[in-house]
């Protein structure tokens, strides 16, 4: 007891306490804006380190979510708490299942983990000690592909069985009634079925309400689907909108209108009364020219977003107008951007430009950037970080970063990849206080 309370004492006076909580997949903190210095150029950066949890995107790494200086990641059945700065593991625990081939983030609000899991399960875990917490476990079954949302003590999401087959979304309250037991059997606030489930549609919370989208219940693209508005504490329907294409994306909501793409290629606008209902004469729609599972992202009236190209391994980054729909200019890609993209506002002030960081699913499987201000026309863009031999993959990660401005992604190759900026540097005090955290965390939990 004695050595622990000298190390605690320690860690109080010398750790560099993190800063920073990025909650990949969630629009809680959005961590899709950063005001950190991430690099903003290939000369600029290099791999701080690389590991690898996987061996394919069949037991491909989850979306790694930084929480101040550790990452969380999933490999397999197991929930793992890295060390941010190396990448060694601090702490692993069993999941109740695999997640479904890690294509959805990990949700870190309060303290508290909150895992997606396949056959339609959420297990939450206390992120200090590693321990479960209680596991919901969906009736209707499904891959946990959507996004978690969480909002004043609930948390949203939607699971998907097949293109024709029901699934549902929920509303979970998160509170841990039974603390005596790991895997406390939770249920549903609510629920809303759908033919064709939920597939990467992520909600907004919008007031009282949240709003999504879902497949259209065939195997096709390109058929009528709806948007809804539900009220978030009863799940009744308040409000719904017509639109083409199975919508994948999670909906953005800025300036009091919701923003969203569908597989069928169309961005959409609309705004949304005080009523949680869709002004429908505020409607507008572009049509994209390839499909799109790209989450809007929104900065200074200009829209970014990862659009399909005509062939295979092909895709365009969009910048668009946010008023009128309107593209203001395009770039290709190598692949098709799908996962969320990452902004730094960071050099804002002093160059009037913003960096997006966005992974594509092709080879390799890198990180490419894009320079962007107001009024630019032509792209300014750069391959920022290039994996080569048994590290390319495909990849569908968004792409986060710490305080430090490193940059965190993983791609079907099994690798999560670490970029720093060149710039930072760890004084030798904090790797040695930092080594004791870790000692600490692996000693007492």
């Amino acid at each position: 007891m004695k050595f622990k309370r000298v190390l605690c004492i320690l860690l109080a006076l010398f750790v560099l306490p993190g800063a920073v909580t990025c909650y990949a997949g969630s629009d809680v903190n959005d961590s899709r804006i950063t005001h950190f210095k991430t690099p903003a150029s290939h000369g600029d950066s290099d791999l701080l380190w690389g590991k690898r949890f996987g061996s394919s995107y069949k037991d491909a790494p989850g979306v790694p979510v930084v929480v101040d200086d550790t990452l969380l990641v999933t490999g397999g059945k197991k929930l793992l708490k890295l060390d941010a700065l190396t990448g060694k593991t601090i702490k692993s625990v069993e999941m109740a299942d695999a997640p479904s081939f890690g294509y959805t983030p990990l949700l870190y609000v309060n303290g508290v983990i909150y895992c997606p899991l396949d056959n339609g399960k959420i297990q939450a875990f206390d992120y200090k000690t590693m321990k479960s917490l209680w596991l919901y476990t969906d009736p209707d079954g499904g891959q946990s592909l959507t996004p978690i949302t969480y909002d004043n003590g609930c948390i949203y999401t939607g699971f998907w069985n097949d293109e024709d087959l029901i699934a549902n979304y929920v509303c979970i309250d998160v509170k841990d009634e039974d603390t005596k037991s790991a895997v406390e059997a939770k249920t549903a606030k609510w629920t809303y079925k759908n033919t064709g489930g939920f597939y990467w549609a992520g909600c907004a919370v919008v007031g009282d309400h949240v709003i999504f989208g879902g497949d259209d219940g065939t195997f096709y693209a390109d058929r009528g689907s709806k948007l809804v508005s539900l009220n978030k504490n009863s799940g009744a329907l308040t409000d719904s909108l017509d639109i083409v294409g199975d919508q994948r994306s999670t909906v953005t909501y800025a300036d009091g209108k919701v923003y969203f793409t569908t597989k069928a290629g169309y961005l959409y606008s609309v705004t949304v009364t005080d009523a949680g209902e869709f002004d429908k004469q505020s409607l507008k729609q572009l049509y994209l020219g390839g499909a799109s599972t790209s989450t809007p992202l929104i900065f200074n009236g200009r829209i970014y977003l990862g659009v399909q190209g005509e062939g295979f391994g092909s895709g365009y980054f969009k910048v668009i107008n946010a008023d009128t729909l309107s593209v203001i200019y395009s770039a290709d890609t190598n692949g098709y951007p799908q996962g969320k993209f990452l902004l730094t506002d960071a050099y804002y002030k002093d160059t009037g430009k913003v960096y997006i960081y966005a992974a594509c699913n092709g080879l390799p499987g890198g990180i490419t950037v894009f320079a962007d201000s107001a009024g630019q026309t032509v792209p300014e863009t750069g391959e920022l970080f290039m994996p080569s031999g048994r590290t390319s993959g495909y990849c569908i990660s968004p792409v986060v970063c710490d305080e430090n401005g490193t940059l965190f992604y993983k791609n079907d190759s099994g690798y999560v990849f670490a970029v720093r900026n060149k710039s930072f540097r760890v004084s030798i005090f904090r790797k040695i206080f930092r080594g004791i955290k870790i000692l600490f965390a692996r000693l007492f939990g």
